[in-house]
């Protein structure tokens, strides 16, 4: 008997209705939330297919990206439009749109995901957001320019980076208050924290390096140089590594966190931006403006995995995938 006779209209029924499931009911690792600044758009991929599961149209210019640790939803910041757009993180369907500000660029979630933090790039202001109202209930007063948003793990301390004021300021978020400003390089952007909040990386896009915080002390401990026009950072859980997007040279630096040393300089695709570690530790995905791709790269060989296909203009700023770092 053939396979064909072997399946009887049954199966047809249960075949077709199988082939119906959105793509967002059938996920089998976390989505990765990329925002396609120059298509308006947002690309989810699903990180253990490595499949686009959908393509979200958002506002206009969308940049910043933020999901809380339940990956439950996802923040986007659309600064032309002056809005944000919260995605369901089950059925990848837009459920909010809110404006906010003057200048939304970067944004993060509180580990608890009560609160969202927005940095207002023409006001000078942090905005922190009732999650589930969406309305303001505090704003923060920061540098000029803030620019990169990163809430450490204990959702303690809110760390942004002033990028006309060479500077991060520190906020101590059960107060919402300013609690130290520290100078980094020139011109600071994206910057991450590392798992045991004991220091936080800047990427500085003029002076071409990447300034060590140390969170005890409330100082810069060193300075590492990178390639041209370092934008994005990522550590490794174990902070062992840190990942650095440098646009104008298309490579990503790779920092051991021990020595504070360059140890190796990848090549990667065109003007990459946002970085980001899985939360395995296992692989690093990099958002490539001029490709318009993710690139996945292999966190300990350092090798290629994948390219991913995803939308014009490609940049991911933030938090992109639940739970990572």
């Amino acid at each position: 008997m053939s396979a064909r006779g072997t399946f009887g209209a049954g199966w047809l029924f249960l075949a077709a209705a199988l082939a119906a499931v959105p793509a967002a009911s059938q996920k089998s690792g976390p989505y990765a939330y990329i925002t396609n600044q120059s298509a308006d758009t947002v690309s989810v991929i699903d990180t253990a297919s490595g499949e686009v599961a959908a393509t979200i149209p958002v506002g206009k210019r969308p940049a910043g990206v933020a999901v809380p640790p339940d990956g439950s939803r996802a923040y986007i910041t659309n600064p032309e439009s002056r809005d944000i757009h919260v995605i369901d993180g089950k059925t990848l369907k837009v459920t909010a749109t809110v404006t906010v500000g003057q200048g939304p660029l970067a944004i993060a979630v509180h580990p608890s995901g009560k609160w969202v933090y927005v940095a207002d790039w023409y006001q000078d202001v942090v905005r922190v957001l009732d999650a589930q109202s969406l309305t303001v209930s505090a704003t923060v007063a920061v540098g000029k320019s803030p620019s990169g948003l990163v809430v450490n793990g204990k959702g303690t301390r809110l760390y942004v980076t002033n990028r006309d004021s060479h500077s991060v300021s520190v906020v101590e978020t059960a107060g919402n208050e300013v609690i130290a400003t520290i100078p980094t390089g020139e011109r600071p952007f994206g910057l991450m924290v590392d798992a045991g909040d004991t220091r936080v990386y800047t990427a500085n896009v003029k002076s071409n390096d990447v300034t060590v915080i140390d969170t005890q002390a409330l100082a810069a401990i060193a300075t590492v140089a990178v390639e041209e026009r370092p934008y994005g950072v990522a550590v490794t859980p174990d902070g062992g590594r840190v990942f650095v997007t440098n646009q104008y040279d298309n490579t990503v630096s790779v920092i051991d966190a021990g020595a504070l040393e360059v140890t190796a300089t990848l090549e990667v695709g065109d003007y990459p931006e946002g970085i980001l570690v899985h939360p395995d530790g296992k692989r690093v995905y990099v958002a490539c403006w001029f490709d318009n791709q993710v690139r996945v790269i292999d966190a300990r060989t350092l090798e290629t995995l994948d390219t991913i296909p995803t939308g014009d203009g490609s940049r991911a700023f933030g938090v992109f995938i639940p739970g990572g770092s």
